[in-house]
């Protein structure tokens, strides 16, 4: 009972949380945490981590403070290898859970959640932390990977084929975790039963320490650095020159000299899709991008980014 991992549910609905927490419960978990806010949720973490306790987090998608892009980024940040399942009813094909999925997060978990795909996922998670115990002993473990059974290493491969429609040689490998011919021989071997195609080449960016394509992009404040900021709407008043959130005016009212705002162009502008840092209240309409290495935790910018090509697979059918 003592060695299963600490859990963190993020999730706003506290029934939602509650029979979350009762069911993990039941699979043995009794070091469980609950937040209903992103805010809440960053500082339990960081609370957890300063005990060196790295948690498995269930991510609501939609939170009323933070977007989970927001407490995703900070996560990785933290700790890269954290595992975090996203929860939500929004499909998987939709841009923002593909965007999250390609940051980052370990596993997608449709809502009305299936207790059982629950149970595969922390029993999956709980198989591969008892593998990789310690990461002085990631050398030891790589070496005893590239032993796996052929039939291990493709039903590893097929999981990964399942999970995208194109993916690179580079990132097949850097998701397993070894390279090993045999992986180009099935790959082969799809491609000729037609279940892949072979595509271009693909040039991705790579860690410029460790070459792996395994990267996130960080995105933060350009001011203060803080990963907490949100997009939104922003409203200029010209008479007195205040610059608030859209809806800081309210009844079309300036919150700074009390006038009322009439007519778009003449007292007021909007400034749509700029970013608002939630810690030191600065917006700006880019934020600033680092990559960070999921591999090493190594953090770059662009422009020292080392490029990785290898062939390019269009994932038809497994």
């Amino acid at each position: 009972m003592n060695s299963k991992s600490t859990i963190l549910i993020v999730e706003d609905s506290p029934a939602v949380g509650l029979l979350f927490k009762s069911y993990l419960e039941k699979l043995g978990y009794s070091e469980i945490h609950t937040c209903v806010t992103g805010g809440a949720a960053i500082s339990t973490f960081n609370d957890l981590m300063s005990q060196s306790i790295l948690p498995i987090v269930f991510l609501d998608f939609m939170l009323p403070d933070m977007d989970a892009r927001s407490i995703l980024t900070q996560m990785l940040e933290i700790r890269p290898d954290v595992k975090v399942i996203l929860e939500t009813a929004t499909e998987k094909d939709d841009a923002g859970i593909k965007e999250l999925i390609q940051l980052g997060v370990y596993q997608y978990l449709e809502k009305p959640i299936r207790f059982e795909s629950l149970k595969d996922i922390v029993e999956t998670i709980e198989k591969e932390q008892s593998f990789f115990v310690k990461e002085s002993e990631q050398e030891q473990m790589l070496q005893e990977a590239v032993k796996i059974s052929e039939e291990k290493t493709i039903d590893h491969v097929n999981f990964i084929l399942k999970s995208t429609n194109q993916i690179s040689l580079n990132k097949i490998m850097d998701i397993l975790g070894f390279e090993d011919d045999f992986v180009g021989t099935y790959l082969k071997e799809l491609e000729q039963d037609g279940k892949i195609i072979k595509l271009d080449e693909k040039k991705e960016i790579g860690c410029n320490q460790c070459n792996s394509v395994k990267t996130s992009q960080i995105f933060f404040c350009p001011n203060c650095k803080s990963s907490n900021f949100k997009l939104g709407k922003l409203i200029e008043h010209y008479d007195c020159g205040n610059i608030t959130e859209e809806n800081t005016y309210e009844n079309d009212q300036c919150p700074n000299c009390k006038k009322e705002i009439k007519a778009l162009g003449v007292d007021y502008r909007i400034m749509k899709n700029h970013y608002i840092c939630n810690d030191c209240k600065d917006f700006f309409p880019e934020i600033s991008i680092e990559y960070l290495c999921l591999k090493c935790e190594n953090r770059f910018d662009l422009d020292d980014a080392r490029w990785k090509t290898s062939t390019n697979y269009k994932v038809v059918s497994i």
